[in-house]
């Protein structure tokens, strides 16, 4: 930019005098004005508008005419009503003037709104040093006060704004006073990343309103929610900042099919391979039934169905190493799809052509990974056929452990979108000191993690109120697939998935998370992630895997075939341990589970079949509909909210309704962790044949014998409000189903039978509340559950008394809780 071009822009002559001098603040506000004005634009999936890159070009034209109507299209650019950001910053070298001394001592100015983007800082007067430790720096303010501070000269804070009004179409229309702008430094040390941690500068940038229904009894709403804009400020791998907030990251590749994007993909492999033991295969792996072959002979673009070879003397399919896809059928579904009447033709060729582009791009990253094998599931499994379709099912186990690594299209809809999605490149802007010394600085939409690493309360247990991962509109429109239950699955079983999301390449593993910009573990959350979990359940794989293979090589169905004959007899306090521990672990992967979605309700069991069989090899345990067999504390489930759940259609005679799969429509939680058993037994049906171990229950009824209270009575108090009354003491009472509707409806004044079941470490007694069939009298269906924390006559003013008074008023049999194996119970059969 020259003088004259300055001179055009400011508002008084002594200041364009001034800039003649070239020499004292003045100088210095000339390269600070060059910094605000020189954009340079690397999106171009969306250039930035073409008047703005004129105005902000340096080669501005000295003409004073243009010079004003460009500042009038910059304005209108950088969104409505703005002020003219370039008057007012000129009106600030006066300012300068002031801060001249200031600015020459010391090289970067200090604010009070922004820090000066400094990590830490020691007192003025020992110079501006940074300290190596200590709390993190928190940068709290508004747009306007950005602004204006940007008029009084600072540096960062001019930084800061120019970042945000770059991405101005965001909140375009929204008033300035409403934008709220925060910001935070922190460094990225982490388990995943490399040893050498670089400090990063989030900025959010919020404007919408918190919605008070959303947010606890503080106010809070996990921090105040996830913002509406989120940056992130970073220099290249070798550039260096004048900020010290601001560190090096990494770019990401605009295609991750491109040779720098496969090599990425393949160094994010290659470290977890290197260095995560629980990631690697203990033998050498199977082939699933059928595979597609990626790798034609003939040199041809196309693919075909490969049937594996099965040997008969080790009872197997032939080794071979393949990757497996996870995608969204979505509600179009693909009409290429493997039926009885395709089958041989794919098996000759499958055209390029009618691949959908999720396959097109599975395919080629499958060949550019070095591999010939690749498995799909409407393709390598015959549609049309139930029986092979229910076999596969059932054996997910094997096909997703086996996989060398499963491709995630995580933010596609469907097969149509692919995997490659476009994605926002960054903007880059010059930054300088006092020195003139030019910087480059990036800035860009942060990629987000939200829905990988989902915030909670700390140390909390699962709670009713906290959903076990975030399923908010936000995450849900940005990772489609990992609100699916198949996926979930998918998931736990793979060793490793690289997911494809519209943002970045995120590889996930039984260690963890790596993605392109290296910031995955910098959640500023507490959380309680899925990645920890698979952790958990990689550890189970592991120690399964080691597990001596028995005389017909198949581990998973010699246990099944045990299946509702382990009895609790003869475990020793180490296998007890190691029970309570494992079903910790799946307690939690069911409210995972039951928080996602199924297209079909018949699925609802069969998809957690393959995670259910690697946990029967730690809990040696029978297994019936959900249910282990040794753990009547898990019968105690329920819903978070019964409000939003039903029957699965068409199974309701079919899954027993002691069954957690029986109620749909809201993530299930257990009390497992806070509970511990009142003498109350359940014996399951064991007639099943080993050919029916993992398949979809078929009306198993289960014997509770137990302290029952018979003629407890239902009453309805208001909307979603129930109790249970007996001799005049009334306790809560949670329906599965509310209201209670269809099989479970109740008419007021109906008399129920209460199981009692459990008391947890916070003195409040639980069991199931059961109805009487309409057609069968001795037969009884679970409708609900209660829970007494203390114990209160109706209608009584006096102080309640706890929940143990409720053996007295219900339980008149119970004289003692230490002598409860001595008590007197009864059988009844649930349905």
């Amino acid at each position: 930019m020259s003088l004259s071009n300055l001179t055009d822009l400011a508002p008084s002559i002594q200041i364009a005098r001034a800039a003649r001098d070239n020499s004292g603040p003045l100088a210095e506000f000339h390269q600070h004005l060059k910094c605000i004005l020189s954009r340079v634009d690397l999106r171009e999936s969306r250039p930035f508008p073409k008047e703005t890159r004129e105005i902000c070009s340096t080669n501005t034209s000295s003409d004073a005419d243009r010079t004003s109507s460009n500042q009038g299209r910059c304005k209108e650019a950088l969104g409505p009503k703005h002020p003219d950001t370039l008057t007012s910053i000129s009106k600030s070298a006066s300012v300068l003037q002031d801060q001249g001394k200031y600015s020459e001592q010391y090289p970067v100015s200090i604010c009070t709104t922004c820090k000066g983007l400094q990590k830490n800082l020691r007192a003025l007067d020992s110079g501006i040093q940074e300290q190596e430790t200590g709390p993190l720096q928190w940068l709290n303010t508004t747009l306007p006060s950005l602004r204006r501070s940007t008029d009084g000269g600072c540096r960062a804070c001019a930084l800061l704004l120019q970042g945000i009004l770059l991405h101005h179409q965001r909140f375009a229309g929204v008033k300035e006073e409403a934008i709220k702008i925060s910001a935070e430094s922190f460094n990225s040390s982490g388990a995943i990343r490399r040893k050498e941690g670089q400090d990063h500068l989030s900025v959010e940038v919020r404007w919408k309103a918190i919605d008070d229904g959303c947010c606890d009894g503080n106010g809070h709403e996990h921090e105040k929610g996830y913002p509406d804009l989120k940056l992130e400020f970073y220099t290249d791998q070798d550039g260096q900042s004048p900020f010290s907030a601001i560190g090096r990251g990494r770019h990401i590749s605009q295609n991750p099919l491109t040779d720098s994007g496969i090599a990425t993909a393949r160094g994010l492999i290659r470290d977890c391979l290197s260095r995560h033991s629980r990631c690697q295969h203990a033998k050498p792996t199977t082939l699933p039934k059928r595979v597609l072959d990626v790798l034609l002979e003939d040199g041809s673009k196309g693919i075909r169905l490969h049937e594996s070879h099965w040997d008969n003397d080790e009872h197997r399919f032939k080794f071979g190493e393949f990757l497996t896809l996870s995608h969204c059928w979505g509600a179009g579904r693909s009409d290429l799809k493997t039926t009885k009447k395709t089958l041989e033709i794919h098996k000759k060729n499958i055209p390029w052509s009618s691949l959908p582009r999720t396959f097109q791009d599975a395919v080629v990253l499958t060949r550019s990974l070095g591999f010939r094998w690749l498995w799909v599931d409407s393709l390598c499994i015959v549609q049309d056929d139930n029986t092979e379709r229910l076999e596969a099912a059932l054996n997910m186990d094997k096909i997703f452990s086996n996989s060398f690594l499963t491709i995630a299209a995580t933010s596609a809809v469907d097969s149509s979108n692919g995997c490659i999605l476009p994605k926002p490149q960054p903007f880059k802007i010059q930054a300088t000191d006092n020195k003139e010394s030019l910087y480059k600085i990036y800035v860009r939409e942060q990629p987000s993690h939200y829905s990988f690493k989902a915030p909670f309360d700390k140390g909390a247990h699962i709670n009713d109120w906290e959903l076990p991962f975030n399923s908010s509109a936000e995450a849900n429109a940005q990772t489609p697939l990992l609100k699916r239950a198949w996926a979930y699955s998918e998931r736990l079983l793979s060793p490793r998935i690289l997911h494809f999301t519209n943002s970045e390449m995120i590889l996930e593993c039984r260690e963890g998370y790596q993605c392109e910009c290296g910031r995955i573990d910098n959640s500023t959350y507490d959380s309680r992630t899925t990645d920890s979990v698979k952790q958990e359940f990689g550890r189970i794989i592991v120690e399964a895997s080691s597990r001596k293979v028995n005389s017909s090589n198949n581990r998973i169905d010699s246990v099944a075939s045990q299946l509702a004959t382990t009895k609790l007899d003869d475990v020793d306090d180490a296998m007890t341990k190691q029970r309570e521990e494992a079903i910790q672990l799946w307690s939690y992967i069911i409210t995972e589970y039951t928080a996602r979605d199924l297209t079909y309700d018949e699925d609802r069991l069969v998809a957690i079949t393959g995670v259910a069989k690697i946990f029967s090899q730690i809990l040696k345990s029978g297994y019936i509909a959900g249910q282990w067999t040794f753990n009547t504390l898990g019968l105690l489930w329920h819903p978070s909210d019964g409000a939003h759940c039903r029957r699965p259609k068409g199974l309701s005679s079919n899954i027993p309704s002691w069954s957690w799969a029986s109620v749909e429509g809201s993530p299930i939680f257990f009390n497992n962790t806070t509970a511990m058993g009142l003498a109350c037994t359940a014996s399951f049906s064991s007639e099943r044949g080993r050919e029916l171990a993992w398949s979809p229950t078929t009306g198993d009824a289960l014997e509770l014998t137990a302290a029952m209270a018979t003629k407890v009575t239902f009453r309805a108090a208001g909307t979603n409000e129930y109790s249970l009354v007996k001799n005049g003491f009334s306790v809560e009472f949670r329906p599965d189903i509310s209201p209670p509707r269809g099989d479970d409806e109740l008419a007021p004044g109906e008399t129920l039978v209460c199981v009692l079941v459990s008391m947890t470490f916070r003195s409040s007694i639980i069991g199931l509340v059961l109805k009487a069939s309409t057609s069968n009298p001795q037969v009884y269906r679970r409708v609900g559950r209660f829970e007494c924390y203390e114990c209160q006559r109706d209608g009584s003013e006096e102080e309640p008394e706890d929940a143990e008074s409720l053996f007295s008023y219900w339980f008149s049999e119970i004289e003692d809780m230490t002598q409860l194996d001595e008590v007197p119970k009864r059988t009844f059969v649930v349905v």
